[in-house]
């Protein structure tokens, strides 16, 4: 089998802090060849590189390639490679360990059983595929990697089912069936220090309300513990769930409603650890008093609107995103906005669990840029066909919401900031923050970029405008038109641009060319 494309890679360096807007400055910049930028692009952050990836057709209907374009964080060390993917196979997920890319690849013939990891090492640029024969008949829900070990879950008749896999030997290890039907696994990741993998299980009691059990599996696929989280309240319900990979101990942080209604009434933030709940350190929004305050009248009328409702709770939804270990402790970014037509699926009055692959505001691969498969896992282990791509999914941009949690997890303070004009529907609007001494936000609205610097919940800018500098290309630019920008933090000081450029320019001769390209700019800071 043949690659579709060859491409070749333009690099070249933009003047270095020539261009800077207030605490923003332009760094580097890298640009790929017109061919890499035809397709829905993704892109991520490992611990030293960024990457883009694309699936491109081959000779056939059934036959993918991917295409990978990376580099290291000082925007050197720069390769674009084409890796075919198996006959009939496509991307199912992805996860980024270390410096490492899993895919999880899949048959489109789900009878089959068919389906691999191919394993990207960005440093060294090489690939291998780990076959995953021998495993369980069902679609992978979920997986982890520790070390030289993978731990896949499933779904078999409404059970969780996990197998541990030796990636050098082949050898299958199955968890002995402790899970109980209704059991779902909210969030898996795996403990270093210690090498064994951790499953955030959530599942309803007799009375639906939900509790939640943190289980320990070696690597041998053995069962080590259960330890039950017990809610003081039974009558809260955990929507996200937001798990900090820094430290000894694992902070967890998200969003909470309760059960007897759809809506979110506040945070919970705490550690995993014996002894203590997280989900009991609930902090309800009126005690935020960041939360409302970036409207005209300061919040009033929303909190007292709030606090007058005997079962305040949020109409909109509450998503937590990310959670940053800073100076200070850790700070969760949820963003709070509304989701139009068909943009959501409910069950118990919330949202649902697995509603977070569908969400744009933690996974922008899902929406305007074309989802890696349209359907998604429901609590039954069932497939949910969503058509993603679907215009009338759009999604009303409230606020983005930071809460400041001490290593105690108690709330030394919260902020928000919204767009910087009303807009109704607005797809996809979401931030990147980078969290040293001080919190640096920017996100892309309406193709502009917009930056805040806030100390401590002092806002010392707020929504400024930051102007994209133009090309630097022969004699004179013509015009230039950038699309389908997005913003990642690199968590070094720096954040990156990236997007499509159309651009119209002289050359030294006189004569105009056209070019069409991704782009990777760095957009450095002032902590």
């Amino acid at each position: 089998m043949r690659l579709l494309y060859k491409l070749s890679l333009v690099s070249f360096l933009s003047l270095l802090c020539t261009y800077s807007f207030g605490q923003v400055s332009f760094g580097e910049r890298l640009e790929v060849s017109n061919e890499f930028s035809s397709q829905p692009i993704w892109v991520d952050v490992s611990e030293d590189y960024f990457f883009a990836y694309q699936i491109n057709k081959g000779d056939a209907e059934k036959q993918l390639n991917l295409k990978v374009f990376m580099s290291d964080k000082s925007f050197g060390d720069e390769k674009t490679i084409d890796i075919p993917l198996k006959w009939n196979h496509v991307l199912k997920s992805k996860k980024v360990f270390g410096d490492k890319v899993y895919f999880l690849c899949e048959n489109t013939e789900r009878h089959l059983n068919e389906k691999y990891l191919l394993i990207l090492d960005l440093k060294s640029k090489d690939s291998k595929e780990i076959d995953l024969k021998n495993t369980i008949e069902s679609p992978i829900a979920d997986f982890e990697i520790l070390d030289d070990r993978v731990l896949l879950l499933f779904y078999v008749q409404n059970r969780l089912i996990a197998q541990v896999k030796e990636m050098a030997t082949g050898k299958v290890y199955t968890v002995e069936d402790v899970f109980q039907p209704g059991m779902i696994v909210q969030e898996v990741f795996g403990d270093e220090l210690i090498g064994v993998f951790n499953l955030m299980i959530n599942f309803r009691t007799k009375d639906r309300s939900k509790s939640f059990l943190m289980s320990s599996i070696n690597k041998e696929g053995v069962l080590l513990r259960n330890h039950l989280f017990e809610n003081e309240s039974k009558n809260r319900e955990n929507i996200d769930m937001i798990i900090s990979n820094e430290g000894p101990l694992k902070f967890i942080a998200g969003t909470v409603g309760m059960t007897n209604k759809v809506g979110y009434n506040g945070y919970y933030g705490g550690y995993l650890a014996d002894g203590s709940d997280p989900f009991n350190n609930i902090v309800e929004i009126n005690d935020l008093p960041g939360f409302f305050a970036f409207e005209k009248d300061g919040g009033e009328k929303s909190l007292s609107k709030w606090e007058k409702s005997k079962n305040p709770s949020l109409k909109g939804v509450l998503s937590a995103k990310s959670l940053i270990q800073n100076q200070k402790g850790y700070l969760l970014q949820s963003d709070h906005f509304l989701a139009v037509g068909n943009s959501f699926y409910i069950k118990d009055g919330v949202y649902d669990h697995n509603y977070y692959r569908l969400n744009p505001m933690k996974n922008p691969s899902i929406g305007r840029r074309g989802g890696m498969d349209d359907s998604f896992i429901d609590e039954t282990g069932q497939y949910v066909s969503t058509d993603v791509g679907d215009p009338k999914i759009y999604f009303s941009f409230i606020s983005s919401h930071f809460v400041q949690f001490d290593n105690n997890g108690n709330v030394l303070w919260d902020y928000a900031i919204p767009l910087p004009k009303k807009s109704t529907f607005v797809p996809l609007a979401y931030g990147q923050i980078f969290s040293g001494n001080k919190d640096h936000f920017i996100y892309e609205f309406e193709g502009k970029l917009f930056y805040s610097l806030i100390s401590e919940s002092d806002f010392q800018e707020m929504n400024q405008e930051v102007k994209i500098p133009n090309p630097l290309k022969g004699d004179k630019v013509l015009s230039f038109q950038n699309s389908d920008l997005e913003v990642k933090a690199l968590n070094n000081g720096s954040f990156l641009l990236m997007g499509r450029q159309k651009l119209r320019y002289v050359k030294e001769d006189g004569q105009a060319v056209d070019e069409n390209a991704f782009f990777f700019q760095e957009l450095k800071v002032v902590d």
